[in-house]
């Protein structure tokens, strides 16, 4: 895995997305008021990339069409060599081989925990403000939610022990963990995550934590601790999602990676897996995976180069503004987290004025829990020009 830089990554070249299938920038709209998308706001929402993927990804995937075969297939060693190797690389962690499952995606594990290992009427432990799959997906499966936020403090979002403890219940029977944390872009320390993972073990709650976004960490003075890397104990009470589709834009390929330790939970996972028709991913997945993992890291550090200056570039000109809104502080995402409050509007209100006046098209902070109203997420996984029209048009709007 090579760490050099190329300059022939072209992060700024503007490729049109409208004549994919894109959710981002075609289906999406169906989502939207008719008025709203006749303002045809420029859309900055869902996290996937405008960019091509990684060069070794693409010809990993033409050599698997040139061959002209897609039948069933299964999990070559030299995958699971290629997953593993990446988790020690990248991150200092040495993760068991035979501790591997793998899904479709890390939302269906998601779902898979919740409905393995929790009854309706259970509670699972999330922190607000916190991607929605975490609460809406356990709402949908019939479970409740003990809600657990982050306190804000000095424009950072910061982990508050005694609420933690104080939302679990005698049914609290997980905590998802986002790690990094989306949407505030926290790189939690060795101590929060130890502190967590004590106060679950104390309360016999299971940590499933979700790293998805382990690898664009963008402050250099941070760095992605794997859960379960912090002891034994935390592993065996741990189940680990990790995947290559955030990191090299690749989840319409539907792969994902999860450690489980615990072998009688990791059979009993796998199990409802099987229960649930899902013993196979996407063979085109697992191609691209093993290439990103093998032969990617060029181009992520290239990518994660060019998120930083975007990142920078879009805090500067928003704060700078003297408009009332803020880009807090990042550590870690291909997003930025604005602040709206001082905007005076009713979070239904915000996102309206951000599609109709902006012509943004915004992640509403409602998605991520009443902690995220007065707040949007947007994403900087663009080109620069993008970005540029970004601040240009909510400069206009607040102007």
């Amino acid at each position: 895995m090579s760490r050099k830089i190329s300059a022939s990554y072209p992060f700024d070249e503007t490729i049109d997305r409208t004549c994919s299938n894109s959710l981002k920038w075609v289906y999406g709209k169906k989502r939207l008021q008719p008025r709203q998308a006749a303002a045809d706001p420029l859309p900055m929402w869902v996290a996937d990339m405008d960019f091509r993927v990684a060069p070794v990804i693409e010809e990993s995937m033409a050599r698997l069409l040139r061959h002209g075969v897609f039948g069933y297939g299964g999990v070559p060693d030299s995958y699971i060599e290629a997953v593993t190797a990446w988790q020690e690389k990248r991150h200092g962690w040495q993760a068991a081989p035979e501790s591997l499952v793998l899904s479709p995606g890390v939302v269906v594990m998601l779902n898979m925990i919740v409905q393995a290992l929790t009854k309706p009427g259970d509670s699972v432990l999330v922190q607000p403000p916190v991607y929605l799959h975490f609460h809406e997906d356990v709402i949908n499966n019939g479970r409740r939610i003990a809600w657990a936020p982050l306190r804000l403090e000095d424009d950072r979002y910061v982990f508050d022990a005694g609420l933690f403890e104080q939302a679990i219940t005698a049914d609290t029977r997980l905590f998802i963990l986002c790690n990094p944390h989306n949407p505030t872009g926290n790189v939690w320390s060795r101590e929060d995550l130890q502190h967590m993972g004590d106060i679950c073990r104390r309360h016999n709650v299971l940590v499933v934590s979700d790293e998805i976004h382990a690898d664009f960490v963008t402050n250099p003075a941070c760095k992605h601790i794997p859960f379960a890397s912090l002891g034994e104990d935390y592993a065996q009470n741990s189940i680990i999602c990790t995947s290559a589709g955030k990191a090299f834009n690749i989840a319409g390929l539907q792969c994902s990676n999860h450690f489980i330790a615990d072998r009688t939970l990791r059979g009993t996972i796998t199990r409802h897996l099987a229960q649930c028709g899902l013993t196979a991913v996407n063979v085109m997945g697992m191609t691209a995976t093993e290439a990103a993992y093998r032969e990617g890291e060029g181009w992520l550090e290239a990518f994660l180069a060019h998120i930083r200056r975007n990142q920078e570039f879009f805090a500067t000109a928003i704060n700078q503004a003297g408009l009332p809104m803020r880009v807090l502080p990042m550590d870690s995402l291909y997003l930025a987290w604005l602040d709206c409050r001082q905007m005076g509007l009713e979070a239904a209100k915000l996102n309206d004025f951000m599609l109709t006046k902006a012509r943004l098209w915004l992640d509403d902070g409602r998605k991520f829990g009443r902690a995220g109203h007065g707040f949007m997420r947007i994403n900087l996984a663009c080109t620069r020009k993008i970005a540029e029209e970004a601040v240009t048009r909510l400069q206009a709007a607040l102007s």
